[in-house]
């Protein structure tokens, strides 16, 4: 038995092995006292367990960081992940030949040099006095979140490795800016989504959950830190790993009491982690579910942005971009935060009012001032690791300035990032997890030149695209009038919400657009001078006056009159034809006077 304690996670684990004689299995047991609860392994490494004849041969426990090590030469190497311990897919097990670390098998003949500020430890041979520097590979990492079970390694690509591989990659040796770019260029070459997890998903809720944990360690309990809790069903392969069983206990904290008040330092802290945890498993919801707010998250789409709840949403938002102005500086590749996207910045302030909600909930000992900067941070940090994601398609794609053209078609490079940003999208729509500022107009410029356009727009209609009105201006001005951007044009301006499309209307070059100019036109004047009763005409005796068609004549000079007064709609307004404008306009009053063209 084996005795480990950590002074910056604040936790204490007790390892204990048990072998058993008669069958070919090996059981050890890990007790988590800061996490309140106990796991007891059984593991059958197959072919492989050891034999009867050495019925005494016990895994060595090695820490490092907030994982601990089990290990047995040449039968398996079990990493606990005792932060992240509900499910075992979060904990990396490996068995083989490439789990050899070159130790002698007996553990009792093996001593561990551990430093807590740490994360890698020695080991001490005493029969040989060799001293091993053992820690986890990034590289072997790597390799398994790349591979697709080479031979050798049978299963080293199955899905529950990479989530746990991925993981340790993100939480535990997370803070290298050169590894995170590595996991980027993994998740833009898989942009398919496993069986069992979405890739995408983790890499955000994982990423934001150590910047939390960072921050506070109160926040274990209470962020997300996977999607697979999101899962209505969790598939079977995250729950059972092959040779493997677990049995958890929970309610296993030591007895404090009686002892409280000669406890101090690390042991003070240790009982009030136990104490806490003990609180935050008895809560139903304590940790923070990104799709609880989906009802929200529906009514804000039919909010007024005048509305007082949209107003202080967007003091909410103001707050977040502030921070993320500071960080991206330097970094304008992808045009993104350039542009106002009334939608995604009214969801940035819902997310961070609901998330602050729910901390000051479950940890209101942090204090409202702490808890605020937290949230900010945090949803400043989501829009970051998307803009992240979306700077490294850019550059491995090689793609420049041109990507906005609208009038080239685009290639492979082209398709390969908007195949990345359509799987951004969808894995953030699931979480409702909001999106930068511009990200819907970037996304829609790449789709309008991938796609077909009847394609097109069917993503509109399945709401995969959002038409904001600074991509639609820019594709009633690029994009010339040939027959099949008419008709893109037209069906576009159909799916609009009717105040867009007054103000879109105006950018168009073409007789339908001044034509339905000019019908909202002298519907507006007449409705103005509809209060006005009576026909009465005192325009007899003024030169140039016809008496031939009076209805037409009085119809002319009551609109020369109420125009004389009205501004003029047309000033400063670009791509109308005024005299077509004029003309239509005759044309419409008669048409809603109930006169018709003779």
């Amino acid at each position: 038995m084996q005795v480990f304690t950590n002074q910056i996670e604040r936790s204490m684990c007790v390892c204990y092995s048990q072998p058993l004689k008669d069958k070919e299995e090996l059981s050890y047991t890990v007790v988590l006292v800061h996490k309140d609860c106990s796991k007891r392994f059984r593991v059958s490494p197959g072919n492989d367990a050891p034999s009867q004849s050495s019925p005494q041969l016990h895994p060595l426990f090695i820490p490092i960081g907030y994982y601990i090590l089990v290990y047995l030469q040449g039968y398996f190497l079990h990493c606990i992940n005792t932060r992240q311990h509900e499910m075992l897919c979060h904990s990396l097990f490996l068995t083989g030949q490439d789990v050899n670390l070159g130790l002698l098998p007996r553990s009792d003949a093996l001593t561990v040099m551990h430093k807590e500020d740490e994360s890698s430890v020695r080991i001490l041979e005493l029969a040989r006095g060799w001293i091993h520097h053992a820690e986890l590979s990034p590289a072997y990492l790597l390799q398994i979140l790349r591979s697709d079970a080479p031979p050798g390694c049978p299963g080293i690509g199955s899905d529950p490795r990479r989530l746990a591989a991925l993981h340790c990659l993100l939480i535990f040796l997370g803070n290298d800016p050169k590894l995170e770019l590595k996991i980027i260029e993994w998740l833009c070459d898989n942009t398919n989504t496993f069986e069992s997890f979405n890739q995408i998903q983790e890499f955000i809720l994982a990423s934001l959950f150590r910047m939390g944990y960072e921050k506070s360690l109160g926040l274990d309990k209470v962020l997300p830190y996977s999607s697979v809790f999101e899962k209505k069903e969790v598939p079977a392969c995250l729950l059972e790993l092959p040779g493997v069983f677990c049995t958890t206990e929970l309610h296993v904290e030591p007895d404090f009491k009686g002892k409280a008040k000669r406890l101090q330092g690390f042991w003070s802290e240790l009982q009030g982690n136990t104490e806490k945890t003990k609180y935050l498993n008895a809560v139903p919801n304590a940790r923070y579910r990104t799709s609880h707010i989906q009802a929200d998250w529906d009514k804000l789409r039919s909010e007024s942005r005048a509305s007082p709840h949209v107003n202080h949403l967007e003091e909410n938002t103001k707050k977040v971009l502030s921070v993320v102005d500071t960080w991206c500086l330097d970094k304008k590749l992808v045009p993104l935060f350039q542009e106002e996207d009334h939608q995604q910045r009214a969801f940035i302030g819902l997310t961070v009012d609901k998330l602050r909600e729910h901390l000051n909930r479950h940890v209101p000992q942090l204090g409202k001032k702490k808890i605020d900067s937290l949230v900010v941070n945090y949803i400043a940090k989501l829009l970051e690791l998307i803009r992240h994601m979306l700077e490294t398609a850019w550059l491995k794609n090689k793609l420049g300035p041109h990507v906005l053209c609208l009038t080239n078609k685009g290639g492979p490079a082209e398709w390969a990032v908007f195949h990345f940003m359509l799987r951004i999208l969808e894995s953030t729509r699931s979480l409702c997890l909001p999106l930068p500022p511009g990200y819907h107009t970037l996304f829609a410029v790449l789709a309008v030149r991938c796609l077909p356009h009847h394609t097109f727009l069917q993503y509109i209609d399945h709401g995969f695209l959002q038409l904001t009105e600074s991509f639609v201006s820019r594709l009633m001005t690029d994009l010339d009038n040939s027959e099949a951007n008419e008709r893109l044009k037209f069906s576009i301006l159909k799916r609009l919400p009717e105040p867009m499309e007054q103000r879109i209307y105006h950018m168009w070059d073409h007789p339908v657009s001044s034509a339905s100019i000019s019908r909202d036109y002298v519907k507006t004047l007449l409705e103005k001078h509809g209060k006005n009763k009576g026909f009465a005409f005192t325009g007899r005796d003024k030169p140039g006056f016809k008496p031939e068609f009076l209805p037409l004549t009085y119809l002319a000079k009551m609109l020369s009159d109420i125009e004389s007064q009205a501004l003029n709609p047309f000033e400063e307004k670009e791509n109308v034809d005024a005299r077509f404008v004029e003309d239509s306009a005759l044309l419409q009053t008669l048409i809603q006077l109930g006169y018709e063209e003779k």
